[in-house]
């Protein structure tokens, strides 16, 4: 397909509730797909939400209360979670890009799982580095699970949030020939300017679509039995954001804020050829006799037994 439609899922998430998030999540790609949508985006850690309760100390009740509920809620790549969601997307015949909580061993990451529409795991990746109070909740990533998918919607990858200020990861997106680029971000409002900056700044720099997916939140949406302390429907109350924007940078679909919706754009990758004739930063218009750069794409394990 040169032309299709890609729909971002801007709805409220069910926290730490991966049972409700996925019956949402297949809800939603039913939804984008009935809309003709053949790519279904959600945003950063979606599917159980964002942590924006990682902003309380982590002494504090809140805090506690809902980090023991992410550690019973977060959820393995290879899960009978992800497979209802593949299932879903193969019915739609839809490729879908999924934010949530991975727990691995002892420890939770953000990844971005990317799932074909033949229902099958293309990639899982897990976030490079968590910014400030994300690093309380998350593991670090390595370099190994940061790739590309050859799809009918073009060749699919991304970042999640703060990633993108991280110029090599960047630059590797697009060594990687990234057509359509997945930014997941939560929804904060102080967010908005530094989102649109770097969404569109990366359409331009690496010639490509961009498909923002953020999600809209409210204190509504936390369990009754959440011991909220002062200013903790602040905390919670995000505004959206989602958005499409084309090579070179100009948006097809503008962000929308405050309300919960599906946001619809047709991709036409065509356009994708003419940006790169402009600037291809890993192909004609490098210069690697100046410059270089090094990516370890190994696994890293914290103990090697010489196998």
């Amino acid at each position: 397909m040169n032309s299709y439609i890609a729909a971002a899922v801007q709805w409220k998430p069910e926290i730490n509730d991966a049972r409700r998030g996925v019956d949402k999540a297949i809800a939603a790609i039913e939804e984008a797909a009935a809309g003709d949508a053949r790519l279904v985006v959600f945003p950063e850690a979606w599917l159980q939400g964002y942590p924006y309760w990682a902003s309380r100390p982590p002494a504090d009740p809140e805090y506690q209360y809902f980090r023991q509920g992410l550690w019973n809620s977060a959820i393995s790549s290879s899960g009978p979670e992800i497979t209802r969601i593949a299932e879903a997307a193969k019915s739609a015949s839809c490729n879908v890009a999924l934010g949530y909580h991975e727990r691995a061993a002892g420890s939770i990451f953000a990844s971005q799982i990317f799932i074909g529409s033949d229902g099958g795991v293309l990639g899982n990746h897990r976030k490079l580095m968590p910014t400030m109070v994300e690093r309380t909740v998350w593991g670090m990533g390595d370099g190994s699970d940061l790739d590309a998918y050859d799809t009918q919607c073009g060749r699919l990858g991304g970042l999640m949030c703060f990633e993108h200020q991280m110029a090599p990861a960047r630059h590797a997106c697009c060594y990687l020939g990234i057509e359509v680029h997945i930014g997941q971000w939560p929804g904060h409002a102080f967010l908005d300017g530094i989102v649109d900056a770097s969404m569109r700044h990366l359409a331009h720099e690496n010639a490509c679509f961009v498909v923002v997916a953020r999600e809209i939140m409210d204190s509504d949406q936390l369990p009754e039995s959440a011991p909220l302390g002062d200013g903790s429907a602040e905390t919670y109350s995000t505004h959206g954001g989602s958005s499409i924007i084309s090579p070179g940078g100009d948006y097809l679909v503008p962000p929308v804020f405050g309300e919960e919706t599906i946001v619809f754009g047709e991709i036409d990758l065509a356009h994708v050829g003419l940006a790169k004739w402009w600037v291809d930063g890993t192909g004609h218009y490098s210069r690697p006799d100046i410059f270089q750069m090094h990516w370890d794409r190994s696994k890293k394990s914290a103990v090697s037994t010489g196998d």
